[in-house]
């Protein structure tokens, strides 16, 4: 019988991954933001560019937040039934070891036998 979560759920490290990289392009996008106020370019597509990836970061955190909790509620959804488990553990335990035992050979109480005198 293959144990009762032989494939867990894939949920717990994709929760990581979105946080991490959401993390690491808003707080990328903050300081490219700064840098861009800062130098005063005239162009506006860098401008846009480092907004779209500041938006995708805060995006993707928010992602990553909302799967942890997720991932929690749906290991309940993966196991079995508790009316499956127990039925699974009545047939897998072992029958209590008892010696069985042979019906006594019924004995008769044995009568006094006298011995028949003559005389």
């Amino acid at each position: 019988m293959p144990p009762l979560l032989s494939k867990p759920s894939q949920a717990a490290p994709a929760s990581l991954f979105y946080i991490t990289t959401g993390s690491i392009m808003t707080v990328w996008s903050g300081i490219f933001y700064l840098y861009l106020n800062h130098v005063r370019t005239e162009h506006l597509w860098p401008f846009y560019v480092c907004l779209g990836f500041l938006i995708t970061g805060i995006v993707l955190l928010v992602i990553g937040l909302a799967v942890g909790p997720l991932s929690r509620l749906a290991r309940h959804a993966e196991l079995p039934p508790k009316e499956a488990v127990d039925t699974t553990m009545q047939k897998t335990t072992p029958a209590a070891t008892t010696t069985p035992t042979t019906p006594a050979t019924p004995t008769t109480p044995a009568t006094p036998t006298t011995p028949n005198r003559v005389g």
